[in-house]
């Protein structure tokens, strides 16, 4: 057997998909007599005979229906091949569009978008930070780090990784207030609590009891806030006891102005995803950030302890 022809077999497999040598000849921007020789000739080479014509129908010989169904197969992983050496080939350029909250972008995702843009010199990045809830479509974003769980839509999500939470208090606030022995406790003090813009504060907050399933304990007080670094102040001046992100708690206790409270029930973690637009033609661009920064991403998120 000569040199295997590609393109006769793909010209086989395009006949059988339109049905027809004209519909093929159609979809394949070549004459009829072309598609039909090259059909002829993969039949000579492979010494069998493919397709039944008529002058009305075409049907596949049992030879010919094993080789279509193997040709497929062989045929889509040449063109993943081919395309993955075309994107290799592409270099990214263009405006890319990321955001995050404050303090992931900060911690993390900053200094990762720094890296990539020595990486790739044709890409430009806005990189927005904020607390408030944003949406990736409307707002035309292409990238977005997303606390909680993942809206149930079009977009893909990435589980990269986990937000640890503590509750703290000040020790003059334990000291005036007394130091909570049980999550139920909490009811009967001034909770600083998180609420996004627009959003309800929430009236409870959830614990993990061992050998049990989590519970959800009434909070309440005065003060609520879109912004974490506030309600750590609050939790230093002795206002009350806050939920935080380990991120923020972790230079507090070590000075000494804040202390872990009911450190014996966990706090839930907060799961982080990297959420973007799905679809076979994603810009190039957006692949390769999310190709360099999903697993330094997933890296740093394990090696500071918030996964």
């Amino acid at each position: 057997m000569g040199q295997f022809d590609v393109n006769a077999a793909r010209v086989l497999v395009r006949v059988v998909r339109e049905g027809s040598f004209r519909a093929a000849a159609r979809a394949l921007g070549m004459p009829k007599t072309t598609v039909s020789r090259k059909v002829a000739e993969l039949e000579e080479q492979l010494g069998a005979q493919l397709l039944r014509r008529t002058t009305r129908t075409l049907a596949l010989t049992d030879a010919g229906a094993a080789f279509v169904e193997e040709a497929e197969v062989a045929l889509a992983h040449l063109e993943a091949a081919e395309d993955a050496v075309t994107r290799l080939q592409r270099e990214p350029r263009g405006k890319l569009r990321v955001t995050t909250t404050v303090s992931l972008g900060q911690r993390f995702l900053g200094p990762i978008v720094a890296e990539f843009l020595e990486a790739f010199p044709g890409v430009e990045v806005l990189l927005h930070l904020t607390d408030r809830s944003v949406d990736l479509v409307t707002e035309r974003f292409d990238v977005v780090l997303r606390a909680g769980t993942p809206p149930d839509s079009s977009l893909v999500a990435k589980f990269v990784g986990s937000s640890a939470y503590d509750t703290v208090a000040s020790p003059a606030y334990l000291a005036r207030h007394g130091t909570p022995r049980r999550p139920s406790d909490l009811a009967a003090h001034a909770c600083l609590r998180f609420a996004r813009i627009g959003a309800a504060p929430r009236t409870t907050w959830s614990f993990g009891v061992r050998g049990r399933a989590s519970i959800e304990v009434p909070v309440s007080g005065r003060l609520v806030s879109d912004d974490f670094v506030v309600l750590r102040t609050a939790a230093e001046q002795g206002i009350g006891i806050a939920r935080l992100p380990t991120l923020f708690t972790q230079a507090s206790m070590r000075a000494g102005r804040l202390v872990p409270v009911l450190a014996s029930y966990a706090v839930p973690p907060t799961p982080l995803h990297v959420l973007h637009v799905g679809g076979a033609h994603l810009p190039s661009r957006t692949r390769a950030f999310l190709d360099f920064a999903l697993p330094r991403l997933i890296q740093a998120l394990a090696e500071d302890g918030a996964a």
